[in-house]
């Protein structure tokens, strides 16, 4: 229970200075983002849920998102044979 308390509260101060670079001409706003919505998603099935269903209202993300998942599903394969 403190493990993923500490996550999600460690992967929402990496996401808020995410958010905060995310303007600057440089470009490491973004992958900030990234890393700690990764974090929450590890932490949190909520998290998860959540950002799946924001995902999904929208069309271009479903498709950015249906890409990835078949991406990894193939890295898996590739790996079994």
């Amino acid at each position: 229970m403190v493990k993923k308390t500490l996550l999600l509260v460690l992967g929402s101060i990496i996401f808020v200075i995410g958010m905060i670079l995310f303007p600057l001409p440089v470009p490491f706003g973004l992958p900030t983002m990234v890393v700690g919505l990764a974090i929450m998603f590890k932490a949190s099935n909520k998290v998860k849920r959540r950002v799946i269903k924001l995902f999904d209202k929208n069309q271009h993300s479903r498709k950015a998102w249906q890409k990835a998942k078949d991406y990894r599903r193939s890295k898996k394969q590739s790996l079994i044979r």
